[in-house]
């Protein structure tokens, strides 16, 4: 009897110093990252002879393991996309930043100089709101490629770190794997407890899949299915790349076996800080760059349209104001030809920029003009197909039946068929821009026709709503302006003959132009004679046969604003196209200031949405870290009741042991 109770108390003592070690270890690693709370089960002996094997376990759930993980990398990529939102939400709702405090002031002055169109010193002060708006537009581009580069920097720690875990998580696999599933050997729980912190730091880099392998291995994969880790260690690492624009990094999954071979990944699913990172470029930043690009170019291409109309105060037609950039075409690495593409803003067809980039793909006798979103996708039904003869070639509005999204682009080399190039003219476009001229005797306020009647006249017709178009010598090569400054063979005079018909004939005698109406409805002279001159007029009241009306350039009309006004109407004019797909008319434009704040709105309203995520994400992870924590955490106050408890049993067991012997000795005695 005494030998089965010292075989018991034995056991006993043996199983209590094994749950105090236990308990010792969660108390001892309660501040261990990455610990999971670990137990010992123990089974009884046959015949009821004491206490049997005991197994250490961790506690752990694996369906709350695996909803931790999604919902860290939800909750990461949330929390980043937010911390990105907030500096660019932070730099567009400064009002010193406000572009369209810029925008008003430059039309204040516009109206300031309007007023007074002879005075030298308010046209100055036209100049200095256009270079200062030329500097808003500049800062806040600079701020945003600011930001553009920090996702940069931080797209490379990420991947580092990202590749570390991977790493780790092959490592400690094939660390696992060796000890195989029997009981001979167990594995140490440590190394599950490292492998699972791996893992989950894993996650909050990209959402991500786990499997178990029959050898003990995990397999992790990408939530959009591409591998990881698989079995045997092996593992596939990511990396980024700009292709082909090399400042737009993007990333790739590259096999560990074949370094040079990439692949794909899909970033709308990706998840976590990476995936955070990508989306805000996607949804934020490229947006607002090429919106601050589009309106820098379409307001300045319109105040160059309108100066090149008017007079300035020299006498002569006015010139551009502002200097618009030219880029350079992005070739995609898989080229076969030596081409090269640049690309301008066709002068006057910046209304007909959308706010995207481009993707101009070279075919047999043609080019395809493609307008693409924010994720680098072509936009189905944008397609522009340009026929080329050969090259170099420039191609405009004019080869693509009127509308090739304001873009001007020149071929040059000899690129291949098939060979694709990326165009970015909105990009960089709001930081280049620069003033054609510092002189405000440049600004040309006047319209370069000034038109009269004859004090003689026996009707009280009167020329009303001259409306200039075209004051190039090179598109009018008959009949319009001259240069520096005039109308060819002008002054004209033009007379009513009789039947609502007027004849135009230049100072030489020389006919004009013969408008024929058939009512007094004189609307739009030389376009109902079908001559083009670079202007027009309507005659209003009722002429008499014999009435002239002379027509001639504006010399010494420095009084004169009527170009200045045109100028200022640009301000409410819907001169901004909003997409690639609808006609670029008022119905699919705004004026500058709705651009501007329809961009402001956007970056407000994607911020605020990614707030709302982020509470969201946060919300659930605490729960779903509350609910893993009350399995798998270390309770203090449940480790010190188990210490007692089991301190109470290893002093029981000890007794057992004690009188097992007290029992022994009182047989030795009996026996003697």
């Amino acid at each position: 009897m005494s030998d089965n109770l010292l075989k018991i108390g034995t056991s006993a003592v043996l199983a209590s110093s094994t749950l105090l070690s236990t308990t010792s270890n969660n108390i001892a690693n309660i501040n261990t990252e990455g610990y999971v709370r670990q137990r010992t089960e123990f089974q009884s002996q046959m015949l009821g002879l004491g206490v049997g094997r005991g197994t250490t376990e961790r506690l752990i759930s694996e369906f709350t393991l695996k909803q931790l993980r999604r919902d860290t990398s939800n909750y990461s990529f949330a929390q980043q996309y937010v911390a990105e939102a907030n500096r660019v939400d932070a730099l567009f709702s400064n009002p010193a930043n406000s572009i369209a405090t810029g925008i008003n002031d430059l039309f204040k002055q516009f109206q300031v100089a309007n007023n007074e169109p002879a005075t030298l010193a308010n046209r100055q002060l036209v100049i200095g709101s256009s270079q200062a708006l030329l500097d808003k537009f500049n800062t806040l581009s600079s701020l945003v490629l600011d930001q553009d580069n920090f996702v940069n920097q931080q797209l490379d720690i990420y991947t580092r770190e990202t590749n570390s875990y991977i790493k780790q998580i092959a490592s400690l696999n094939q660390e696992i794997a060796s000890y195989g599933t029997g009981n001979s050997r167990p594995i140490p729980l440590d190394l599950l407890d490292k492998r699972d912190l791996a893992i989950q730091k894993l996650s909050e880099m990209v959402e991500i899949r786990t499997l178990d392998a029959d050898n003990g291995e995990k397999m992790v994969f990408l939530a959009t299915g591409q591998s990881l880790v698989v079995e045997r260690g092996e593992f596939n690492l990511v990396a980024l790349r700009g292709s082909p624009d090399p400042s737009v990094r993007d990333l790739k999954l590259q096999l560990s076996r074949r370094t040079d071979v990439e692949r794909d990944i899909d970033i709308d699913n990706l998840g976590g800080k990476i995936g955070g990172l990508l989306k805000f470029r996607e949804e934020i930043l490229i947006p607002t760059q090429n919106r601050l690009g589009q309106l820098a170019l379409s307001m300045t291409d319109a105040m160059n349209t309108q100066n090149r109309l008017g007079m300035n105060l020299n006498g002569e037609i006015g010139g551009n104001l502002f200097n618009l950039p030219t880029s350079s075409g992005f070739a995609f690495p898989g080229n076969t030809g030596a081409g090269a593409v640049s690309v301008a803003i066709e002068a006057g067809q910046g209304k007909n920029l959308p706010p995207n980039d481009f993707l101009l793909t070279v075919e047999a006798g043609a080019v395809r003009i493609q307008a693409l979103d924010a994720k680098g996708e072509i936009i189905v039904g944008s397609d522009k197909v340009v026929p080329v003869g050969g090259f170099p070639a420039t191609i405009s509005s004019a080869d693509a039946g009127g509308d090739l999204y304001g873009l001007e682009i020149t071929l040059t080399g000899a690129p291949a068929v098939g060979d694709r190039f990326e165009l970015k003219p909105l990009s960089t476009a709001s930081r280049t821009l620069t003033l054609a001229t510092t002189r405000p005797e440049d600004i040309a306020l006047a319209s370069p026709v000034r038109t009269g009647f004859t004090v003689n006249n026996l009707g009280n017709a009167q020329i009303d709503a001259v409306k200039v178009s075209d004051t190039t010598p090179a598109t009018l090569p008959n009949y319009g302006f001259d240069t520096p400054s005039g109308l060819i063979n002008g002054p004209w005079t033009m007379t009513y003959v009789g039947g609502n018909t007027f004849e135009i004939v230049d100072n030489l005698g020389n006919p004009v132009a013969t408008a024929a109406f058939g009512s007094n409805q004189y609307q739009d002279i030389f376009a109902q004679a079908g001559v083009d001159v670079g202007f027009d007029f309507s005659v209003t009241g009722i002429p008499s046969v014999g009435d002239t009306f002379s027509i001639s350039f504006n010399d010494g009309g420095f009084n004169d604003n009527r170009n200045g006004l045109a100028l200022s109407e640009l301000q409410t004019a819907q001169t901004t196209r909003l997409n690639p797909l609808s006609a670029p008319d008022s119905a699919n434009a705004v004026n500058f200031n709705q651009s501007y704040a329809d961009m402001v709105s956007l970056i407000g309203e994607r911020t605020s949405q990614g707030r709302n995520n982020e509470a969201a994400g946060k919300a659930l992870l605490e729960q779903t870290t509350a609910w893993y924590e009350s399995l798998s955490g270390v309770s203090l106050d449940e480790e010190a009741s188990n210490l007692i408890r089991f301190q109470q049993t290893y002093a029981a067991a000890a007794q057992i042991i004690s009188t097992s012997q007290t029992v022994f000795d009182t047989l030795l005695a009996a026996v003697r």
